[in-house]
């Protein structure tokens, strides 16, 4: 909800009881929308989230810690079509691949740290499938005290896995 519209509101009502509704009426609404916002916001996110099929694209995973304990691992599963092929490396982290049978690289752990309230971004290379509608991706996040988030419920869901709709 706009400021605008709550003081367009407060002017409609000239009793001391209704404008203190309104007021917090407005207070309640805004403070929903910012909530929410940043917990859709505390998620492992791939960005673009839309792309083109059969493009070579820069991905990157943005990693958000919203506990007050450090996260240390990340473990990640590609989509099936995807072909990823290389990686942006950070400092102080250590990426494994995970292959499969035939050298796909189909995985990777990102081993480090991320303080509590920060984030940290890993860009990969990789190459669309020609067809398809959407890319799903599969995230675990490790945290020091032993807890783990999995990102891989549909849409919507509490931890849902990230996806890129192909284009």
């Amino acid at each position: 909800m706009q400021g605008s519209t709550c003081k367009g509101a407060f002017r409609a009502y000239t009793t001391g009881k209704t404008m203190l509704k309104k007021t917090s009426l407005c207070i309640s609404v805004a403070a929903a929308v910012l909530l929410t916002a940043g917990a859709a916001m505390a998620h492992i996110r791939i960005y673009p989230a839309e792309s083109a099929a059969g493009a070579r694209e820069k991905y990157t995973m943005r990693v958000p810690n919203e506990k007050q304990v450090n996260s240390i691992r990340v473990e990640g599963e590609f989509p099936a079509e995807l072909n990823v092929y290389d990686f942006e490396f950070k400092p102080g982290w250590k990426i494994d691949f995970r292959k499969d049978d035939k050298g796909k690289i189909i995985g990777a752990t990102w081993t480090g740290k991320i303080q509590p309230y920060e984030f940290v971004e890993f860009g990969m290379l990789g190459i669309n499938p020609k067809e398809g509608a959407s890319l799903t991706w599969k995230f675990v996040q490790y945290y020091d005290d032993g807890t783990k988030e999995e990102f891989t419920g549909p849409v919507g869901s509490r931890l849902p896995a990230p996806v890129v709709t192909l284009k």
